[in-house]
């Protein structure tokens, strides 16, 4: 299976999961590293866009194509199982996507995107003994289209 991240330039060989862990984001609580990944380059964009200002999009970028073994399948987080409003409350979602990663029983999460939510993200537990297959298998110059902050 083949998962997309875009990452600054500079951390473009690093899929430790380590900017996750410093500062924690939707799906794990600061503490805790995980890598973040999307099921599509356009999901990426979207996820990024939310997070970043117009300023941040102008640094350099890199859209890295992830080889997960076709042998790993996904544990599941279910949109129809999740709360009402979960996407509002990163607390709720902190603690379950820390809950999977600490258990180790699983090499990634599929998770409900809250910016399209049927479309995923893939949530990977560097941790896992089976991170050391997870392989970055390109990564390619990306650059924001400055449209993308004209609304």
């Amino acid at each position: 299976m083949t998962v997309y991240r875009i990452t600054n330039t500079l951390y473009k060989d690093d899929i430790s999961g380590i900017g996750a862990k410093t500062h924690g984001a939707r799906w794990n609580r600061k503490g805790i590293a995980a890598l973040y990944t999307s099921e599509h380059v356009s999901l990426c964009v979207l996820e990024m866009l939310v997070n970043i200002t117009f300023e941040e999009s102008q640094l350099k970028y890199h859209l890295l194509e992830i080889e997960i073994p076709d042998i790993f399948e996904p544990a599941v987080i279910n949109l129809k199982k999740l709360k009402n409003n979960w996407e509002d409350d990163t607390e709720y979602t902190g603690f379950i996507g820390s809950e999977f990663l600490h258990n180790g029983q699983s090499l990634f999460l599929k998770v409900p995107s809250a910016v399209i939510k049927k479309e995923h993200n893939f949530i990977i537990n560097p941790l896992h003994p089976d991170f050391k297959k997870v392989k970055i298998k390109n990564a390619f110059a990306f650059k924001f289209d400055r449209r993308l902050f004209t609304f």
